[in-house]
């Protein structure tokens, strides 16, 4: 979430597939931020109790009862950050003691640097960074670069950082993982194209979920992996956030103006299907998003 987004209401994506709109009122608490003057990019935990926040590559944790504790430098270069569902792991990138940035994670016993695949290299100063995390912080996932290109990863502390291949000279990157640990989503370059598509990976097995044809790709999954966001494009070149699950498929939300060149992007689902993101005109103002659809 940009930091010009922060005072923006809540509003649903399409009304077809939203909860009644008078079923609930939206309140706000506005929190100080601790620095200002720079992007920011922020993550909650299963409850929302716990908030992960990337101001400029320093690294916070918030709480109501602390507020925000700086838990160092990551990469001013770097804006992912992730969270674990219980709130005690984050994720993003760090730049280690060879200089360059890695993915990496913060808990109560610091920073844990994840290293890079046997067959990493450096590129533009990085070995690539973390994008999310498991419920309970044992599991990780993100980008590794191999050169020319980059590939999906999955690290545990048992087994280390293992890469999830990539299409020869392509890339992929694996942007989210279901609590459970056995569900990633993400993006896989086309062969041919280049174009991104939709990826999940179950079991270390790469599928296009949404198809071979779909130019898109996926930001979050569900708890239980049954339901992934993201944004494609669609057969008339609207790009939108999407909906997946086994049972409705692949679904528009559309946007909150209805406006065929606004884009909208889908960047977290809950486990009862309400959808969160972003809608408005890419190169002017937008607003935050929510829907709601029942799996």
């Amino acid at each position: 979430m940009k930091k010009w987004l922060v005072n923006a209401g809540l509003l649903c994506l399409l009304s077809g597939f939203c909860l009644a709109a008078n079923a609930e009122t939206a309140t706000f608490q506005i929190i100080s931020d601790p620095v200002t003057g720079t992007w920011a990019n922020f993550a909650f935990s299963g409850d929302g109790s716990v908030m992960a926040a990337n101001y400029g590559g320093e690294i916070y944790r918030w709480t109501a009862a602390t507020g925000f504790k700086d838990l160092g430098l990551g990469d001013f270069l770097d804006s992912s950050i992730g969270i674990s569902r219980d709130g005690s792991t984050i994720i993003s990138g760090h730049v280690g003691s060879d200089g360059y940035t890695s993915p990496a994670l913060w808990s109560a016993g610091g920073v844990i640097d994840l290293g890079h695949p046997a067959n990493g290299c450096k590129l533009d100063n990085e070995w690539g960074s973390g994008y999310g995390v498991s419920g309970d912080g044992t599991v990780a996932v993100g980008l590794a670069w191999y050169c020319p290109g980059a590939e999906g990863f999955r690290w545990t502390n048992n087994v280390g950082m293992k890469g999830l291949s990539h299409p020869a000279g392509k890339s992929r990157r694996a942007s989210g993982i279901s609590a459970d640990g056995n569900t990633l989503v993400g993006f896989s370059e086309d062969p041919i194209g280049g174009y991104r598509r939709p990826v999940r990976w179950i079991a270390g097995k790469a599928e296009l979920f949404a198809g071979a044809d779909a130019i898109g790709q996926a930001s979050a999954v569900s708890f239980d992996g049954s339901q992934i966001v993201g944004q494609y494009t669609t057969s008339a070149n609207g790009i939108y956030a999407f909906y997946y699950s086994q049972q409705h498929g692949l679904v528009s939300l559309g946007t909150v103006s209805g406006i065929a060149t606004d884009q909208s992007f889908a960047n977290g689902v809950a486990s009862n299907g309400m959808t969160v993101g972003w809608s408005g005109d890419p190169f002017g103002s937008g607003i935050q998003a929510s829907c709601g659809l029942q799996s």
